[in-house]
């Protein structure tokens, strides 16, 4: 899950468009939604959202509101597809279900049982780790989320490289949110199904809950009739971005499902339902408790098979955002109501959680503080702390502490087993660093540390090593800030 940036004040045409058969709903003000959402798109300048909402088992908000590419007129409806990111948890949890259920999968079995080359780097928890610890979030593994955005991998290839990413916990010992860990389930159903991840999802969860909409990929998306596009936003302007290609970095089941709200509404009614959809079993009573059942918990939070858990006005809820490049989204059940809320927006901001979190305060009853002004406070507070960390950063340059070397002495092919081969090169006062799929600028720090600001992991330093003869061997970056440096070598490996 990428964390979103948020900025300010933007207004863009609001449409409108129902579901077929859409039933009213009793107490609840639905305006309020409407409202809610206009604000935030103020707030957060986001292009276009979409919203869906079900109260007492029954459909009472399905509607698209601004449109769906800036600088384009094409409106955002009810079935207009999202990358719905992180929400694609409960999908690949359900799929897991769907093989336990089927006599393929045990939640319980180690999974070195079912694929043997697989290898963490602590060999306790390759020993041990379960389906169950996998979407539990408790391998002990650090989040790592570099590799997803800078490696081209196969599947294969990812699972592979996983034995090269340290922990910074012992196995089940805290809870500790993964996308890595539910690659390697989403990997795993396929494995045991016979088929892809994707193909499984598909089979399994879309055709039999009617998601005639939704899909896997960024190619799939793209060549559906109504889609929206990924947006930045910078200095208060949303800005189209290329679509986050999950499938080029060997990953896909932590977030990679493009959904509407059409169809999301369906997926919602499903989960608080018994199992069944159009009167057929798509979950045993069994797996259907199983998927929703604690695994793991993090202060007053618990978290399930993709769902995260939690408790309002005396009511469980389940939750669960997403967030990738362009996109965010949330979700929120309270099953014991029937009631939940989709909300998918195409730009990288929070205005998902505000309208959610608005919409769960006055639904039931709690005291109400506008999440859209709140969060607009909270992240402009933020970007003071991170000008006064950039200003405190550059206090920090010595005046008269050169480099080693010449940049070009620093060039050349670096090697960890991780990340494979990347390439540095001199650009000019600075050092640039080639993964696959980015590019990391450096520039010259103090001595033999160069920075560089990326947006993921933000502010790194890098550190060049230099042998006896005075030769640049080692070259050590913090791409995970929980453990120790990455060190890349000379040479080819």
């Amino acid at each position: 899950m990428k964390l979103p940036h948020v900025f300010t004040f933007w207004l863009l045409a609001v449409y409108s468009a129902a579901l077929p058969g859409q039933v009213a709903g009793p107490a609840f003000d639905i305006s309020t939604v409407d409202a809610d959402v206009a604000h935030a798109m103020r707030e957060f300048h986001a292009p276009g959202v979409a919203v869906g909402m079900l109260i007492d088992g029954k459909v009472v908000l399905a509607k698209g509101y601004g449109i769906r590419r800036a600088g384009s007129p094409e409106v955002v409806d009810a079935d207009t597809l999202f990358d719905i990111g992180s929400i694609t948890k409960s999908f690949t949890g359900m799929a897991v279900a769907k093989m336990v259920d089927d006599g393929k999968l045990d939640f319980d079995t180690p999974v070195t049982q079912y694929l043997p080359g697989f290898r963490l780097y602590d060999p306790i928890a390759t020993q041990l780790i379960t389906p169950r610890d996998l979407l539990g979030h408790r391998s002990g593994l650090s989040r790592h989320d570099f590799i997803r955005y800078s490696t081209h991998l196969t599947p294969d290839e990812f699972i592979q490289r996983l034995r090269y990413l340290e922990p910074n916990h012992t196995f089940r010992e805290t809870f500790q949110y993964n996308n890595l860990m539910y690659v390697v389930a989403g990997y795993l159903a396929g494995h045991a199904n016979g088929t892809s991840w994707e193909q499984l999802f598909h089979d399994r969860i879309f055709v039999p809950l009617g998601m005639t909409h939704s899909n896997t990929s960024a190619r799939e998306i793209q060549q559906s009739p109504d889609f929206a596009a990924p947006h930045e936003v910078k200095n208060d302007v949303a800005t189209p971005i290329p679509f986050y290609d999950y499938q080029s970095f060997g990953i896909g089941p932590n977030g990679a499902v493009n959904s509407s709200v059409s169809d999301m509404l369906k997926y919602l009614a499903f989960h608080m339902g018994d199992g069944t959809a159009d009167g057929k079993v798509v979950l045993s009573p069994k797996q259907f408790t199983q998927i929703h059942r604690a695994i793991s918990a993090d202060g007053d939070l618990s978290y399930a098979m993709g769902w995260i858990i939690q408790h309002r006005a005396g009511y469980r809820l389940l939750l669960h955002d997403g967030s990738i490049n362009g996109f965010t989204a949330m979700v929120a059940l309270i099953p014991e109501k029937h009631t939940a809320i989709v909300v998918l927006n195409n730009a990288e901001t929070a205005l998902p959680k505000a309208v959610t979190e608005n919409f769960l305060s006055r639904y039931l009853g709690l005291p109400f503080h506008d999440q859209v002004d709140g969060i607009k406070q909270n992240n402009d507070a933020a970007m003071q702390r991170s000008a006064a960390a950039d200003a405190a950063f550059e206090a920090g340059r010595l005046p008269h502490a050169p480099a080693s070397l010449p940049l070009s002495a620093y060039a050349g092919e670096w090697f960890h087993p991780a990340f494979g081969k990347v390439s540095m090169t001199a650009e000019g006062d600075g050092l640039d660093l080639h993964f696959d799929a980015l590019t990391l600028h450096f520039r010259h720090y103090n001595y033999d540390t160069f920075s560089a600001t990326d947006p993921l992991t933000g502010r790194l330093v890098a550190s060049f090593h230099l042998d006896a003869q005075g030769k640049v061997t080692e070259l050590s970056i913090p791409l995970e800030r929980t453990v120790k440096p990455f060190v890349f070598t000379r040479g080819n490996k």
